[in-house]
């Protein structure tokens, strides 16, 4: 068997929870059909100190027996049909592990939170901890909100198009409404946005950083940088503070190009 095949083969036994000295051991051992340890160790490259250990575990997981012959075991492995069941344990394992994350899930869900502050602010830093932002976002929207998002410069949002492309697919479900201001330039998104929950209007906007007031949250980010980094405050004096300037600018801006 060629080397490659074998770096492949050692890394597929891999997937299914051998070590590489287990699956070098399991693989000498189907070509040899069966071995001493002596010979097992030269063929495996594996020092003879550490063999009992990798052929014990082996044994453990199904995949080698042996025999005694003039007093000393000779080792060979079990048929390769043998893994499909080393798979088929690593699957009930990985579904046990999947409920219990569930039921921590729920768990942490059901717990009964504390009352929050008068102001209760998080901070983010990088794309994917500013989607997990938007999916708490998310979690608040009803069909008695109305989002008031402020934007940005045309180009500064497409690292999170297609998220925010989900967002508001998840925010009219909920039949939440929104006013969306946009940059002069970008029509385009203006017409993808527009339906009848969501209002869209332009301003002169050269701003890289987007801030949005949704229902007690007031949340401030910019991704357009090495490190994307966002606020979310819980506050409803800081939310109808800049809801109040959005509604100003709001006015203010054109409906039409």
């Amino acid at each position: 068997m060629s080397s490659s095949m074998n770096t492949e083969l050692e890394e597929s036994l891999g997937k299914i929870g051998l070590t590489k000295q287990e699956a070098r051991t399991y693989l000498t051992l189907l070509e040899l059909k069966e071995s001493q340890t002596g010979k097992i160790c030269e063929n495996a490259h594996i020092e003879r100190s550490n063999i009992y250990k990798v052929l014990s575990s082996l044994m453990n997981k199904g995949l080698v027996n042996y025999r005694i012959q003039n007093n000393v075991k000779v080792f060979s492995a079990s048929p390769p049909e043998s893994l499909s069941e080393l798979f088929k344990e690593k699957q009930k394992r990985l579904e046990e592990e999947r409920k219990q994350v569930e039921r921590i899930v729920s768990n942490l869900k059901t717990k009964e939170p504390g009352k929050d502050s008068i102001s209760n602010y998080k901070y983010y830093e990088g794309i994917p901890a500013i989607k997990s932002m938007w999916h708490e976002i998310n979690k608040t929207l009803s069909n008695k909100t109305e989002e008031k998002i402020y934007g940005v410069r045309k180009g500064s949002y497409e690292n999170l198009l297609g998220f925010y492309d989900e967002h508001h697919k998840i925010r009219l479900s909920k039949k939440a409404k929104a006013k969306i201001l946009l940059a002069d330039e970008d029509t385009k998104r203006a017409e993808q946005r527009r339906n009848s929950l969501t209002q869209v209007r332009f301003s002169e906007l050269k701003n890289d950083a987007e801030w949005g007031v949704v229902n007690d949250y007031l949340y401030l980010q910019h991704i357009t940088t090495k490190t994307p980094r966002a606020f979310l405050i819980k506050d409803p004096i800081f939310a109808r503070t800049f809801e109040q300037v959005f509604d100003q600018a709001w006015n203010n801006a054109q409906t039409h190009l």
